[in-house]
């Protein structure tokens, strides 16, 4: 076999690995891969879209492109022109991914497991999707399509369609979840290093979604303050340490193996914490806000058929029968279904003004705008801009009742932040709540005291900041803190095979980051691909 090249761009996603757990067990000596990278080249702290809009981040790192310019920002949308919800329709992704435009100049590329990335039609390099990712935008599909055969046949597969197969609760079902992690990290490993053989890859990026599961489940074994925590023996309690552990190792033994010329950079979109959100409190917030309206049950059928939210199945189990019905139920029957049963059909819009979208952490709400949506109220202009502002105030003035500190944040204007074609299919506010402590009752002046106690299924949930760590020829050596924006990712990726980032990209390249021989050769080289293309004019 040839020898790898030289000079090649290496990402390793360690996706939802959180930073501060990482700062902390580096300092106690107990992940000496990271603790190295934390000190031998800079640090980039990233937020932005995903403190704003979480489910936005992988989309706009592989475009480039803001929440208002792609319109995803969670896996279950509106579907446009109606109020029925649904996986995000594909034509959210008919963006250019930033590999795209490598491949386009000859730089030829790996991609593999990165969340919510989509098939590419023709794309020569290598692209493995939803192989062994936390939670499937698509099925387990590669380009070629030989390389899935060899997949399943030489490392495996957990689902023939892809992905970590279900998650059952309890002790034993979390004890066969940290088997199973350490599985699959072992079995991605063994994928990266035949990628990093190969002598026709010049940029590879690989994602580890072990951090990820194993964040939202074993995260109460080891929080003692934790409401759910369980004393448990050390193999849960240690579980989430010991994850991290192997990654570290893993991530150390697939460094030595690159070239001193190569550049390396180890990314996590975002972080982890304790599970504590205010989502379950908003339906009696809006009620006595009066701003949303139950539909009035006709018959005893009817009611029968009416099921309270806080009634269904928890999250995982609702997610896997969704995708069992998705997966086995014509599209015409599903949207018969969604119209008949689901949450739309349980609100009387012509007295709604607002209602909630699908969430994971931040809370969504989206105005019943007249124009907008099929039975909108609230006018836009006036009407609008002061709905948007009162319930900015309301929710900030919101306690939480158990410690006397603010119960949310802080409050966005989405549209504002991210204007764009697509801006409509966004929620019109973000309610980031604080998450200090369990959120079981909440007061204010004007609401009084609202109780709602729910047990969340994962006790681990998604801190806003990721980070990028890098080393390497192009990155300034030596430890040192930055700040900056998922979003200027593929500006990156792209500066550092010398590539003309786009004029639509919403960012630039990390340049604090890098040396300045680097930036000087990435505007050269800009440069020269400027003039090429009006001389081919």
């Amino acid at each position: 076999m040839s020898a790898a090249p030289r000079g090649r761009t290496i990402v390793f996603g360690v996706d939802s690995a959180d930073l501060l757990l990482i700062e902390r067990w580096a300092g106690e000596g107990l992940l000496p891969f990271f603790d190295s990278m934390l000190r031998h080249g800079p640090l980039v702290r990233l937020t932005a879209v995903s403190r704003v809009l979480q489910g936005a981040v992988w989309t706009s790192l592989l475009t480039g492109r803001s929440p208002g310019e792609h319109g995803t920002f969670y896996f279950t949308q509106l579907t446009n022109g109606t109020y029925n919800l649904d996986q995000v329709e594909t034509d959210h992704y008919a963006l250019d991914p930033y590999y795209s435009q490598l491949e386009a100049h000859g730089v030829h590329c790996a991609i593999v497991d990165v969340p919510g990335d989509m098939p590419i039609e023709g794309f020569k390099g290598v692209h493995v999707v939803d192989w062994l990712t936390e939670f499937q935008y698509w099925r387990f599909a590669t380009q070629p399509a030989a390389v899935k055969q060899q997949i399943e046949a030489e490392l495996g597969v957990l689902s023939p369609s892809g992905g970590f197969g279900p998650t059952l609760d309890g002790l034993e079902g979390h004890r066969q979840l940290r088997a199973r992690l350490e599985q699959t990290v072992t079995m991605k490993a063994a994928l990266a290093r035949q990628l990093l053989a190969r002598a026709d890859l010049s940029h590879v990026f690989l994602v580890f979604a072990e951090a990820h599961k194993a964040g939202h489940f074993l995260w109460k074994y080891m929080d003692a303050a934790h409401p759910e925590h369980v004393a448990a023996e050390p193999y849960l309690r240690d579980a989430l340490l010991e994850i991290y552990q192997l990654l570290d190792r893993t991530l150390a033994e697939l460094a030595a193996e690159l070239h001193p010329e190569d550049n390396l950079l180890i990314f996590s979109d975002h972080g982890m914490q304790a599970n504590y959100r205010g989502d379950h409190l908003v339906g009696a917030i809006l009620d006595r806000l009066q701003l949303q309206a139950p539909r009035q049950a006709t018959d005893a059928h009817e009611k029968a058929d009416s099921v309270p939210a806080r009634a269904l199945p928890k999250h995982g189990a609702r997610a896997r029968l969704r995708a069992l019905v998705r997966r086995t139920t014509p599209n015409f029957f599903l949207r018969a279904l969604r119209h008949r049963f689901g949450e739309a059909s349980r609100m009387d819009w012509s007295r709604t003004k607002v209602f909630l979208l699908p969430t994971d952490r931040n809370t969504y709400l989206r105005v019943n705008l007249r124009g907008r949506e099929p039975a909108g109220i609230v006018a836009p202009g006036k009407e609008y801009d002061e709905l948007l502002a009162f319930l900015a105030r309301e929710f900030r003035a919101l306690v939480n009742v158990e410690t006397g500190k603010p119960a949310v944040e802080a409050v966005y204007h989405v549209h504002e932040l991210f204007p764009g074609p697509r801006a409509a299919d966004l929620p019109d506010i973000t309610v980031v709540w604080a998450a200090d402590a369990p959120l079981n009752s909440v007061e204010s002046a004007r609401l009084g005291r609202i109780d709602v106690r729910v047990r969340e299924d994962r006790s681990g949930n998604h801190r806003s900041e990721g980070f990028l760590l890098a080393r390497g020829p192009a990155f300034r050596p030596g430890p040192m803190t930055l700040h900056g924006d998922v979003m200027q990712f593929p500006a990156t990726m792209l500066a550092l095979h010398g590539v003309e980032r786009p004029a639509y990209y919403a960012m630039p390249p990390l340049t604090e980051a890098l040396t300045a021989s680097q930036r000087a050769r990435s505007t050269a080289d800009a440069s020269r691909q400027s003039r090429d293309v009006c001389h081919s004019d």
